[in-house]
């Protein structure tokens, strides 16, 4: 199986978002990034520069400074929910930067083996796709302390070189990398000084995992990067966040699965012994806890599970509860591990609790949790099999014992109910136990002890137990591999997953280690065939024909679940809106799943009945080109360029002292020096080219018009790109003044039922009076706002949110509209009454001119859905942009009275 790349426009923000930060760089080549035999990535942009690019990126991108945290640190965020492909997306990052710039030192810091093996495979799996597009590979390669040769390379090479790096690889003065005594240094200096005279752009894979402590600043700061680029859908430190992709809007536009989850949790459980640490107290003298166990009530005879009083050790659990089911459990000792600095509760008759974890048989609980994920993993392999999709599943546990050790209770479990469902699903067929062991696979490494963990010393230790599940996703997804159940504990909750992941399973006696974010990630990814192929549902998809639906089965309660889960995003986003939406399966219809209805009205389903027929008629464009047009137009405007010099910053600060709290320092002054560029004619016409796919031919008649080359001069990457932006305003133009549509005959059908979508509340508004149906989906406030003012206007007869698949096609793709809306209006002369037709473009401004509010390719679009519905006739007025309901009735009020 080769995987197939994607071109995804979400993909496309993200990598252009980082290459428009240095927008201005001059190109890097051998003669002005090569000192000392050492190729190094420059760019000369000031920070005011840079400030700029960021701002022009933060608008575009519809983030506010605020929530950016702007920095003059050079470290940029990318925030990604995870499964969206945040890996390809700076793999190629890479490919854009040298294409762009010339950079060749790039380095990729990992927190752990997990997510380095995925950066690896990545890698190999599309390294041919990418040499396609853009006609080199990158020497990517892991850093080992063994092969040095290979860190030179780095250093000297004109080709990009990419080093994939754990922090623990110079994270200390005795690494290798930081030695300054050694036969095999580069030109008599530490490796890492030398590396840090390439400038390298970091990328930092999940910096939250360790990147920010004061060593790891410390030590990162030695390689003197040029940027870092750190890339994580949980960022802790937000420095220029210039990126956002979020849960809510991955799940919405279909970028990842949607989610279920199957909770198995007790009910009833007044006679099971359950003992939960809530609360520890250190004071002066001993520790105290505080316990979660059952009370007994003798006055009531009732039963509660609730908070005890402060215990210290010696207390019996029975007494302090009058519960006499705990009176073997006499607390014995309260101590705080060295190792993992968690909190224990031992008691008298040999039990032990930790910090948010739960004493008490779980055992049939997991039993169930197996047999619900077997469940739904039979049904779904069965339906996917169809589409030529492997299903897998992944099932996380408490401990490594309980399914290696001597007595390994969930695979035993697991065992039991493989004979018991499998027949079930398989014509009666009774799996073998070589079948059953054939299905399974695992992330455990054994060390040398005997012992398995999930560590780095461990699998370095036993490779082969985990090369399948880290290494060999292909093969993993193929469907002749038997492997389908993945177990393990901790090390796969971040950095691992696998597109055809459809079920996870939390066998914990505790609240997940696994931050639920994680637990979830590990599965949202997009599913692929046999072909490598990503297979995507429909938006309107029904139930019961979903592909793309993760589930997952937790043994605590749904609204614990789903609580902690939006805890977990509220504390990045500020709400829990922004999360994905989750449906409940015990329940028929869940929270999320609205249901949406025709109005009843025979006069609304008349006048929408007339209006449609009017507004479906389909139209296809001729386009003519003027290029003496193009020339004129061109040259006129470039000669007004006027570009600032070009300079460099000299700044000089003096510190006075360096100490815990900070430096103390004083500014000495700065100094701008004007530099001299160097280009060559061709080098203007093939960038221009490239910015605008004009032909080499026409670009050389408008530079040889040109009287302002002395401005290009100054900075030709500020003049190019300026002049780029406005050969693509006029080429927009001309487009334009040449677009002709003709009607085709053709029409979109009357296709308008009752329908349900899982959605958040924010996500629609009420319209029961005049909306076509009686719900209305929105994607903004203007929308919102829109929605409801329509619905209480006496005028209107009927509206609706146009649904996604009536297009008009464009020359850069199809254009979807956002609202159809039928008015009526009676004469005063006549006293007849008379229904007017229109659709409406809602923006953030009025102004089709406002280039700050509408993209480029949004006024495009609108300019020729003009010249479409132009064609339409007077039946259907097009109104676009509007902001503001009030002016859109303003704009009606003139299309109604020119028709009167």
């Amino acid at each position: 199986m080769e995987f197939k790349l994607e071109s995804l426009k979400y993909q496309e923000t993200a990598i252009q978002t980082i290459v428009k930060v240095l927008e201005g760089t001059v190109k890097n080549t051998f003669d002005n990034a090569c000192f000392e035999g050492i190729r190094s990535n420059m760019s000369q942009l000031t920070l005011d520069e840079i400030q700029d690019n960021i701002k022009k990126i933060l608008f575009e991108n519809g983030i506010s400074q605020e929530v950016a945290k702007l920095s003059t640190d050079k470290d940029i965020c990318v925030e990604m929910e995870t499964g969206t492909g945040k890996t390809l997306v700076y793999i190629k990052t890479i490919y854009e930067l040298f294409k762009h710039y010339g950079f060749t030192k790039f380095i990729i810091l990992v927190p752990s083996v997990a997510i380095r093996q995925n950066i690896i495979g990545t890698f190999k799996s599309f390294d041919k796709q990418l040499e396609d597009i853009y006609g080199f590979k990158p020497n990517a390669f892991e850093y080992d302390s063994k092969k040095l040769p290979k860190v030179t390379q780095f250093i000297e090479e004109q080709h990009p070189q990419v080093m994939i790096m754990t922090l623990a690889s110079f994270n200390s003065e005795d690494k290798i990398l930081n030695q300054a005594q050694r036969e095999d240094l580069f030109n008599n200096i530490p490796f890492i000084e030398a590396i840090g005279k390439t400038n390298p752009i970091i990328i930092m894979d999940e910096p939250q995992e360790g990147m920010d402590t004061d060593n790891s600043i410390k030590q990162i700061a030695k390689l003197n990067p040029l940027f870092k680029l750190r890339y994580s859908a949980t960022h802790k430190i937000i420095k220029n966040l210039l990126y956002r992709l979020t849960p809510y809007d991955s799940y919405k536009e279909g970028l990842v699965k949607k989610i279920e989850v199957l909770t198995v949790t007790e009910k009833n459980d007044e006679a099971s012994l359950k003992i939960e640490l809530t609360d520890i107290q250190i004071g002066k003298g001993d520790p105290k806890v505080k316990l979660k166990a059952w009370h007994l009530n003798n006055s009531s005879g009732k039963i509660d599970f609730k908070n005890t009083a402060w215990l210290k050790v010696g207390d019996n659990v029975g007494d302090k509860t009058n519960n006499p089911s705990y009176l073997n459990y006499k607390i014995s000792q309260i101590n705080k591990s060295l190792k993992t600095q968690k909190w224990t509760v031992s008691f008298s008759n040999g039990a032990e609790i930790l910090e948010k974890q739960i004493a008490g048989s779980l055992e049939n609980i997991w039993a169930l949790q197996i047999e619900w994920l077997m469940h739904r993993h039979f049904t779904k392999s069965q339906k996917l099999l169809e589409k030529n999709i492997k299903c897998l599943s992944l099932i996380f546990i408490d401990r490594v014992a309980n399914y290696m050790g001597e007595t390994p209770l969930i695979k035993n479990l697991f065992v039991q109910k493989y004979k018991e469902i499998y027949p079930e699903y398989h014509g009666g067929k009774i799996p073998t136990a070589e079948e059953i062991q054939a299905t399974q696979g695992y992330y455990f490494a054994q060390k040398a002890s005997g012992e398995y963990a999930d560590n780095e010393g461990g699998i370095k230790e036993q490779s082969k137990i985990y090369d399948l599940i880290l290494k060999g996703k292909e093969e993993l997804l193929t469907i002749s591999n038997p492997v389908q159940f993945v177990f393990s504990h901790s090390a796969l909750g971040v950095g691992w997953d696998n597109p055809n992941v459809f079920n996870i399973a939390t066998l914990n006696n505790s609240y997940s280690e696994i931050k639920k974010r994680q637990e979830i990630g590990r599965g949202l990814r997009i599913c692929v065939n046999q072909d490598g192929q990503r297979v995507y549902d429909a938006l309107n998809v029904n139930e019961n024909d979903r592909v793309n639906q993760l589930t997952v089965i937790p043994n605590e309660t749904y609204e614990t679940f789903v609580t902690q889960y939006q805890e977990e995003i509220k504390s990045v986003y500020g709400t829990a809106n922004a999360g994905a939406g989750m449906s409940h399966s015990h329940k028929g219809i869940s929270a999320d799943e609205v249901n949406f209805k025709r109005n009843p009205s025979s006069e609304i389903d008349k006048a929408f009945k007339k209006y449609w027929t009017a507004l479906a008629r389909k139209t296809e464009y001729t386009m003519s080109f003027n290029e003496e047009n193009l020339i004129n137009d061109s040259v006129k405007r470039i000669n007004k360029i006027e570009i600032p010099d070009f300079v460099i910053e000299a700044s000089s600060f003096l510190i006075n002292s360096i100490a815990e709290e900070g430096k103390n320092d004083t500014f000495q002054g700065s100094e701008n020096v004007v530099q001299k560029s160097t280009f060559t004619p061709l080098d203007l016409i093939e960038e221009i080219s490239e910015n605008t796919g004009v032909s080499y031919n026409t670009l050389f008649k408008i530079i040889s018009r040109l009287n302002n080359l002395d401005q290009l001069v100054k900075n030709p990457p500020r003049f190019i790109h300026e002049t780029s932006i406005i050969i693509r305003d006029v080429e927009l133009d001309e487009m334009i003044r040449g677009l002709d549509y003709q009607i085709t005959g053709e029409s979109y059908p009357f296709d308008f039922n009752d329908f349900i979508k899982n959605i958040s509340n924010e996500a629609y508004v009420e319209t029961p009076h005049k909306g076509v149906f009686d719900k209305m989906l929105v994607d903004s406030d203007v929308e919102r706002k829109f929605s409801l003012e329509a619905d209480t206007d006496v005028e209107v007869v009927c509206f609706l949110k146009l649904p996604t698949w009536y297009k008009i096609q464009t020359p850069i793709g199809p254009y979807e509209p956002d609202f159809g809306l039928v008015m009526k209006r009676k004469s005063l002369k006549t006293a007849n009454e008379s229904e007017f037709y229109f659709v409406i473009e809602t923006k953030g401004t009025n102004d089709i001119h406002d280039k700050k509010a509408l993209k480029e390719s949004e006024i495009y679009k609108i300019r020729c859905a003009m010249k479409h519905f132009s064609k339409l006739g007077l039946d259907v007025h097009y109104k676009a942009p509007v902001k503001e309901y009030k002016y859109f009735k303003t704009q009606a009020d003139s299309s109604i009275s020119a028709n009167m």
